[in-house]
């Protein structure tokens, strides 16, 4: 069984002795009982802890067996001996684990009734994203076809009835309201071809408007 070692910066070498120590245990053994009960494939969604810093960095000085002295640099490692080849990232991952586990802001572990409630209201949540998708698409105006030369043409792509009683403030809100729904980038309906025609509509309103 190879043995694995993954530097580590000092404070998440730290916080995984503490929980070895508080249960009796090294901190390889747990580690391997980490990778035991969670399995690898587990921990790949998770960040890396991250390899040693700079701060994590120390030196020392060691006497070599011909009376001699050298100075060393030294970093903080986990060792694990483990079946199957690990990378040390999965290692760092697997040692975080095991030393936040139960914590507030750390892992935790959810019973197989826990996962199938989240799962179903994820699904419940898919299902109305694809709700409000659809409603927002036949909500949506038609691009039009020509370029806006007429305020009717404005007011129709950014939703007002008509152009009376309309002020510069009243004609930007509408576009921040819009400009996150047709953002051909991030918007829930992404459309460059929207985006544009939300643009020229506001800047001919805004025109039209100080004439």
């Amino acid at each position: 069984m190879p043995t694995i070692t993954a530097p580590c910066q000092h404070a998440l070498y730290a916080a995984v002795d503490s929980a070895a120590a508080a249960r009796g245990m090294t901190v390889p053994a747990l580690i391997r009982s980490c990778l035991t009960l969670v399995g690898p494939e587990a921990l790949t969604h998770l960040p890396d802890p991250g390899s040693p810093e700079p701060v994590d960095v120390s030196h020392r000085t060691v006497t070599l067996k011909n009376g001699g002295t050298r100075r060393v640099r030294v970093v903080p490692k986990l060792r694990v001996r483990h079946a199957t080849p690990l990378d040390a990232a999965t290692v760092r991952k697997a040692a975080w684990v095991a030393a936040t586990i139960g914590n507030d802001d750390g892992a935790h572990l959810i019973t197989a009734g826990e996962l199938n409630a989240v799962e179903s209201e994820m699904s419940r949540c898919r299902l109305r994203l694809e709700q409000l998708t659809a409603a927002l698409e036949t909500l949506a105006f038609r691009p039009l076809r020509q370029p806006i030369r007429k305020p009717w043409q404005a007011t129709y792509v950014l939703g007002f009835t008509h152009e009376w009683g309309l002020d510069p403030q009243v004609v930007n809100s509408r576009f921040r309201t819009l400009a996150p729904i047709f953002h051909p980038d991030t918007g829930l309906l992404s459309s460059a071809e929207r985006m544009s025609q939300l643009l020229e509509a506001r800047n001919f309103l805004l025109q039209h408007l100080r004439s």
